[in-house]
């Protein structure tokens, strides 16, 4: 079998800056956890026991399935905030020693960490590797810089592909309550024809209007308190982001690219 040329190599290294993984994993872990917790949650709540504020929405099942989204969102961006959290301990704690000499041991907590929040440990040697290796074939202090920029667009687009689910989700919520605006309208509508007819004569139209009617602000509601704390989330997330980008061009230039930060 033929070694593999040095173009291949370069691929697989140049690959290694950008995950699918980072998006994946911890996006299909949220969702099974979320897939866990609503029937377990559903089995011991009772919306007709709990005060009226939560059991009306509860007892909504459009509501329910706008509630479930955001919890899996809100997972989500957890994993990716323990993610970052990870690559940074990881980029701090590469070059310091323990007492013994060794780099210290990463306990078995992290690991499952970095394995749920799609992040190995391998990721965070990759990016100086790639710039130890681009800077060897540099001629230019110039070049060197360029490099640093061009791997902190190719980390700023990660983070970007990284955060979509969570933007979808905060597009997608209030989206959800103003299809429930429409739909419990088109309810009320219905029953206000049924209450002015002749034959409603048992009050049934009125309690449609006031039940769709309740539909429709229920729905509206929950999509657009729901969508408050993943917006925070989210600017969470690209600050603390923004943050390691920063720490990430430090490092590189003034350690792993010495001659260039001259």
């Amino acid at each position: 079998m033929p070694p593999p040329t040095q173009s291949s190599l370069d691929l697989d290294q140049a690959v290694g800056l950008f995950s699918e993984r980072q998006i994946a994993r911890p996006l299909i872990v949220a969702v099974l956890i979320t897939l866990a917790l609503y029937p377990t949650l559903m089995h011991f709540l009772e919306p007709d026991t709990l005060p009226d504020w939560i059991g009306r929405y509860l007892g909504n099942g459009y509501c329910r399935f706008m509630l479930a989204l955001f919890v899996a969102s809100a997972l989500y961006a957890v994993l990716q905030y323990l993610g970052l959290q990870s690559e940074r301990r990881a980029l701090i704690g590469r070059d310091t020693p323990d007492q013994d000499g060794r780099q210290s041991v990463r306990s078995r907590l992290q690991d499952w960490i970095d394995f749920l929040s799609g992040r190995e440990h391998a990721d965070a040697e990759r990016v100086p590797a790639a710039l130890r290796r681009w800077h060897d074939r540099t001629r230019a202090h110039e070049d060197s810089v360029h490099l640093s920029d061009y791997v902190l667009l190719v980390r700023g687009q990660q983070h970007q592909h990284n955060f979509a689910p969570i933007g979808f989700a905060i597009w997608v919520l209030p989206m959800l309550g103003f299809i429930g605006t429409v739909l419990g309208i088109t309810q009320a509508i219905g029953g206000l024809a049924d209450s002015v007819a002749v034959t409603a004569v048992d009050g049934g139209g009125l309690g449609g209007v006031l039940g769709g009617l309740q539909f429709a602000f229920d729905t509206t509601f929950v999509g657009l308190v729901l969508v408050i704390p993943l917006m925070l989330a989210l600017l969470v997330l690209r600050a603390r982001a923004q943050t390691l980008d920063m720490l990430y061009y430090r490092r590189l230039l003034d350690r792993l690219v010495p001659d260039a930060a001259d």
